[in-house]
């Protein structure tokens, strides 16, 4: 064999060898074996679920103005809201105001947790009321919940929101 024919084979042989090791150490390789995981739970010791379904679904509508408004949830439940939505108009005849609704959950009759949502303008302007909307995926475990409204800047006028959360009910235990 000729110096350049063993120069090709060589060449080869290192191709060869550099795609076998790339192969064998891929990503791709290795997500598949570690792929191959079996898990078994004992009824003493059971995989947790939680059945999400129509049945469980929650729903509460409420236009507010200034004020405070419990959610009426079931006993031994908790609810889970997944969504909220906010719509509404505000405004002042002295400047900006920027409304906020506050979310207060707690848990166990602990201590609470309060979520805030600033609604933003509308892109349609009406000249006096101020056009507001928000929606927002949300995750907020609640035994007992309240709504609430405030305000940012200059007094207003005219406000009211429209408030819409949306969720599921599970056990609370």
């Amino acid at each position: 064999m000729n110096r350049l024919g063993r120069i090709s084979v060589f060449t080869l042989s290192i191709l060869g060898l550099s795609l076998v090791v790339g192969m064998a150490t891929s990503h791709q390789v290795r997500a598949a074996v570690s792929a191959l995981v079996t898990v078994s739970n004992t009824s003493a010791n059971p995989v947790p679920t939680e059945s999400v379904d129509a049945s469980n679904a929650f729903q509460y509508d409420t236009t507010m103005g200034f004020a405070s408004t419990s959610v009426p949830i079931p006993a031994g439940k908790r609810l889970v809201v997944d969504f909220i939505a906010v719509n509404g108009e505000v405004s002042s005849l002295d400047g900006p105001i920027q409304p906020s609704v506050i979310l207060e959950s707690a848990l166990n009759g602990g201590n609470s947790a309060n979520y805030y949502f600033e609604p933003a303008p509308s892109p349609v302007t009406i000249s006096v009321e101020n056009q507001l909307q928000l929606g927002k995926d949300v995750k907020i475990y609640a035994d007992s919940l309240s709504i609430s409204t405030a305000f940012a800047g200059y007094s207003p006028n005219f406000f009211s929101l429209h408030i819409s959360i949306s969720g599921h009910l599970v056990p609370n235990s």
